[in-house]
């Protein structure tokens, strides 16, 4: 950890993390490693102060969280009790977070802010230092990590309580200083709540929201990528290679809030999730904060913004829904509202009022032929990772409410077979189409490589899709693929095959005798499925089979 080569010591780190703090253990042997852990942070010379500083915080934090009167089992099966020798070394120690919190590094000033209000034993004495830290902090990371500090310490020591609720109105009515910008103000005031349960808060979203509308804060919206790689976009198309792409405007960098590591890209979401949280089912003024956030014109809030509207409970709003729908121009924001709030697919987190339907998919419509005329008519295929997230999602939102504007991309998919698997799970709902999905899927089926039938794409998916057009052309394809199915005793295939045939019905009659000898084949799945479908070609009784679908765990991911 203190090796001057930079791979050595992440090597390292990742090393203590697996066997002394893993998932949050403070075990025996993360209470020994204190001592040295906290000679590295004393010593300025000290590569990646910062790092230690953080491992200091979460692992006094981790303990102080620990049941006092509790003991916990370690990964070996011995009873601990280090939490509390962890938690007491932490408060004798706390002096040092101290001189950490006034280190001209805002990286190693982070957590010990945090860890003062947390460790000092002496809350007039922490109130007194976080408040200095104020005036004294220039990035407003640290402005807000003061601010909510000292709420959570005034909720930790009562006595101090006055004290702060004190400093918090100074802050939000007293005069105009340079460090209690709006953004400081906002905290302010959404922390104020949590002190004083009792308060008026009739006026707590609209001075919330015009104190939002003030504040562009984020200071790494056009940072170079330091290697996190999380903004790397997916590197893998079914069908060919294509060359990651990276954001141009990089939000990636800093991560604000370490309770929420990888949601937040804004340091005043974190205040905003609380002030959520704080207005409860309050639903017309979470509404009009949300508004605010996505129209917000610093872009890290309304990315941010994204992910709280699924927090909403009902329908979402239609200033929301417009809301979000007018940031579709912004190539990132679009995949995010498409991909995670209304492709089906993914989860469909964000619920749409039946009303607005015709709304969401003219939008996504009038998007999809904006991308064609900047991208090409291939936009489905192209390399730009971002577009073709965008697009693709916004063409399964058209299929998951059967729309007939997404037929040519998912006809132009299967034909190709770049990313055709995503198709599979929309076809079904097109039974118009039919006589230009069955010869694709039949294709498809071809590819299928009897001694793995289930990899790149199940050939139980094609033979569901078949199914689900309900079109009789289907039959002599799903025949044909149950026939070289038990030529090569591919049984699970030829389970899905007989499924298949199933829900036809007497159409699918002629295969009566390719099905007769399968009741005697072995495994009770194909015997019962070859009973089920005899059954269906005898009385027309065509009970549905359950499907491989999205839901059940199977065929869920992307194909390798």
């Amino acid at each position: 950890m203190l090796s001057p080569d930079p791979a050595v010591r992440a090597e390292a780190f990742e090393g203590f993390y697996a066997e002394a703090h893993d998932q949050g253990a403070v075990d025996p042997c993360t209470a020994a490693s204190l001592p040295f852990l906290f000679d590295m942070a004393d010593h300025t010379a000290t590569p990646d102060r910062a790092e230690i500083g953080r491992l200091l915080f979460s692992i006094g934090r981790e303990a102080l969280h620990c049941d006092p009167q509790g003991s916990y089992s370690t990964v070996n099966g011995v009873e601990s009790t280090a939490h509390l020798g962890i938690t007491a070394e932490m408060a004798a120690r706390a002096d040092a977070f101290v001189r950490y919190a006034a280190d001209p590094d805002p990286l190693v000033r982070r957590p010990a802010i945090e860890a003062v209000g947390l460790f000092l034993a002496d809350g007039g004495r922490a109130v007194h230092l976080l408040a200095e830290r104020l005036p004294a902090e220039d990035g407003i990371v640290e402005r807000l990590l003061v601010v909510r500090t000292l709420v959570r310490l005034a909720v930790r020591l009562p006595e101090t309580g006055t004290t702060v609720a004190t400093w918090l109105d100074e802050l939000i009515d007293g005069p105009q200083r340079s460090y209690a910008d709006a953004p400081v103000r906002l905290s302010a005031l959404t922390h104020q709540v949590l002190l004083d349960a009792d308060r008026d808060t009739a006026d707590l979203a609209p001075r919330a929201i015009t104190l939002l509308r003030e504040s562009t804060v984020t200071p790494t919206a056009e940072k170079p990528c330091d290697g996190c790689r999380r903004c790397q976009s997916p590197s893998h198309v079914r069908g060919r290679h294509v060359v990651p792409t990276v954001r141009s405007a990089h939000l990636a960098v800093d991560r604000f809030d370490p309770d929420h590591l990888w949601e937040e890209r804004s340091p005043v979401s974190s205040v905003l999730r609380t002030l959520h949280t704080t207005l409860g089912d309050r639903i017309a003024d979470r509404t009009a904060l949300l508004v605010a956030q996505l129209t917000s014109p610093d872009a890290a809030t309304r990315y941010d913004a994204i992910a709280m509207a699924k927090d909403l409970p009902g329908p979402l709003s239609r200033p929301v829904l417009t809301s979000l729908l007018a940031l579709l121009p912004d190539d990132w924001a679009a995949a995010r509202v498409i991909q995670g709030g209304f492709s089906k697919w993914w989860g469909g987190q964000l619920a749409i009022a039946a009303e607005d339907t015709e709304l969401l998919l003219d939008t996504l419509d009038d998007h999809m032929t904006t991308l064609r005329a900047a991208y090409g008519p291939d936009v489905w295929a192209t390399d730009n990772a971002l577009i073709r997230t965008a697009y693709q999602e916004a063409v399964m939102t058209l299929a998951d409410h059967r729309d007939s504007r997404a037929l040519p991309d998912l006809i132009r998919s299967l034909d190709t077979r770049v990313d055709d698997w995503r198709v599979l799970y929309g076809v079904g709902g097109y039974p118009q189409a039919a006589d230009r999905f069955v010869p694709l899927l039949a294709a498809g089926l071809r590819f299928i490589d009897p001694a793995h039938p289930h990899a790149p794409i199940p050939a139980g998916l094609y033979l569901s899709c078949l199914a689900e057009l309900k079109d009789p052309i289907a039959i002599p394809v799903i025949t044909d693929t149950l026939t070289w199915a038990v030529q090569h005793q591919t049984w699970t295939v030829v389970t899905d095959a007989l499924n298949a045939l199933t829900t036809f019905g007497l159409d699918a009659q002629p295969a009566h005798p390719l099905i007769r000898p399968l009741i005697d084949a072995p495994g009770d799945a194909v015997r019962a499925a070859a009973r089920a479908a005899l059954d269906a070609l005898t009385n027309g009784q065509a009970p549905r089979p359950a499907w491989s679908k999205p839901g059940n765990g199977y065929a869920q991911e992307p194909p390798n």
